[in-house]
Order: structure tokens, then C-alpha cells, then sequence
């Protein structure tokens, strides 16, 4: 019977002590998470091979994807790169009209397919 008032008292303490932990300056707390933090980044001198596409390409994947990440990835055949456009608009949500995911494909493999 001790062992479990001991251990009750250990757990009320410990709870307590918790509950006076609190900072108490909370505007202090949120300074430090809502802050503004500007950086540059240099600019790429990568640009896209020409080709049927490259234009939607540029308008299109450059939003989010800088030219020189585009052809630095794995060679991957038309309907992989097919996948990774469709996947683009439906789970990141890439402003890609449905029409035009075969012709990005299309080019991504013709400059960076597997042949």
C-alpha cells in the first residue's frame, strides 16, 4: 500500500511541476515561431533544351522546378515520366492542363529518357 501512495504523490508532483513549466510570457514564445527570414538563392544558368514541349515545360514545371533539377534527374522512359507528370498534378497539385501531361512526358523523355 506504501509502494502506491508514493507513486500516486510522484505522479501528482511531477504533473504539478509540469503545469508551473509553463513559459510565462507567451507572446515571447511566438516571436521566436512567426518570424520573416529572407534568403537568395543564385540564379541558375541551366536552361531547357529546345523541343516540342520545352515551352510548357518552362511555363508549367518551372514554377516549382528549376531547369537545371529537371535535367539532373534519372533517365526514365515515356510512360515513368507520364507517371511523375500525373503524380505532379494530383498529389502536389501542378497547375498541368489534363491535355498537355503527354506532351511535358513526351519531352522530359526526349531530353532525359531512357533509350
Amino acid at each position: 500500500m506504501k509502494t502506491g501512495i508514493s507513486a500516486t504523490v510522484i505522479v501528482l508532483a511531477a504533473a504539478a511541476s509540469c503545469a508551473y513549466a509553463q513559459p510565462s510570457d507567451h507572446n515571447s514564445l511566438a516571436a521566436g515561431v512567426n518570424r520573416t527570414v529572407e534568403v537568395s538563392f543564385p540564379e541558375s544558368t541551366t536552361v531547357l533544351p529546345p523541343g516540342e514541349g520545352a515551352e510548357i515545360v518552362n511555363s508549367q514545371c518551372v514554377i516549382c522546378h528549376s531547369a537545371g533539377m529537371i535535367t539532373r534527374q534519372p533517365p526514365l522512359s515515356f510512360d515513368q515520366w507520364k507517371a511523375e507528370v500525373e503524380k505532379m498534378r494530383t498529389t502536389y497539385g501542378a497547375p498541368l492542363p489534363v491535355d498537355q501531361i503527354e506532351t511535358v512526358a513526351r519531352y522530359l523523355a526526349t531530353i532525359n529518357g531512357k533509350h
